[in-house]
């Protein structure tokens, strides 16, 4: 940036003291060099009025324009635009109001049957957030299908899961860029207060801990009895003409794989990617970097999930 501007007032208005990525990162060609230029005045203050000239600054000086745009920036919070309203009378709207505190970014405490995309908490700054989205989606209609299948009547996280799950993210997010003292929309517009706008991890990490669904973590009410979806002790395989109600007689073991490890391995491609010759990356907050992804070990507290 110095290098750009050559100008000692603006590098002192411009360069902040925080590191970089503590705000999101919004670079524009040419936009440095702009303001450099000779038909340029660069004028930092509030304007008290605009009169019929321009614009009167608090510096005392009238600033002659042509054309006035107003980038006041917009609400970047998480507080619902309308009232949602829960079976206790808690409105999200005041619940949010202060700080968001959603699961995983997904749903709310004590408003059921409420799913949303990218909510707070999700990895809308630090990676793809397309893939996130899809995999919100995937988990939305796992909860859906179990919702439509098993006699479900409501559904909602519990909050001390939403509790947790906060002090995690607290936790993880002291030793990270964004909690550093800028003002940013990454938390709420202030600059000392909860990240509440981004994920405690990677993209990949986000996207491999919704693949299946805790339903320890939520609160589930039936329309009478749980079991109703056992219906008349019929198979529903049975009554489809067209199977094989042999099905689980098998030549060879092909079921799904049960672990978690082998299924990650299996959905990544484990063992196909050859990177021994590549400059590796350190996932182990270590200062040297040289070591290979699978000698990285985990880092001090706050520990990562082990997806």
């Amino acid at each position: 940036m110095k290098q750009k501007l050559s100008n000692k007032f603006l590098e002192e208005k411009l360069i902040p003291d925080w590191s970089l990525g503590c705000r999101r990162l919004t670079p524009g060609v040419g936009y440095l060099e702009s303001l450099t230029k000779e038909n340029v005045s660069v004028v930092y203050g509030e304007i008290k009025e605009v009169t019929e000239k321009g614009c009167l600054c608090d510096d005392g000086n009238e600033y002659p324009i042509d054309v006035l745009i107003c980038a006041t920036g917009f609400d970047t919070s998480f507080k619902p635009r309308f009232p949602v309203v829960g079976p206790s009378g808690v409105n999200l709207q005041d619940t949010w109001a202060k700080e968001a505190q959603s699961y995983f970014g997904l749903a709310a405490a004590e408003i059921p049957n409420y799913l949303i995309f990218l909510g707070p908490n999700c990895p809308i700054g630090n990676g793809p957030v397309l893939s996130a989205i899809e995999a919100q989606a995937d988990w939305m209609l796992q909860c859906i299908d179990r919702y439509q299948c098993n006699n479900i009547y409501s559904f909602s996280p519990k909050q001390e899961a939403i509790d947790d799950f906060i002090a995690f993210k607290n936790k993880f997010m002291e030793k990270t860029v964004w909690s550093e003292p800028c003002r940013s929309w990454y938390k709420a517009n202030q600059a000392d207060a909860p990240v509440t706008a981004l994920w405690p991890g990677s993209t990949l990490h986000y996207i491999e801990a919704l693949q299946e669904l805790r339903w320890d973590d939520f609160n589930v009410k039936y329309n009478g009895n749980r079991f109703a979806w056992l219906g008349n002790g019929y198979s529903q395989t049975e009554l489809d003409q067209t199977c094989d109600w042999a099905y689980y007689i098998r030549e060879v073991d092909d079921g799904p794989l049960m672990s978690r490890g082998r299924k990650r391995e299996l959905l990544t491609g484990h063992g196909t990617v050859d990177r021994s010759n590549m400059a590796s990356v350190n996932f182990a907050g270590t200062e040297s970097g040289s070591q290979s992804q699978s000698q990285a070990q985990a880092p001090p507290p706050p520990p990562t999930a082990n997806l």
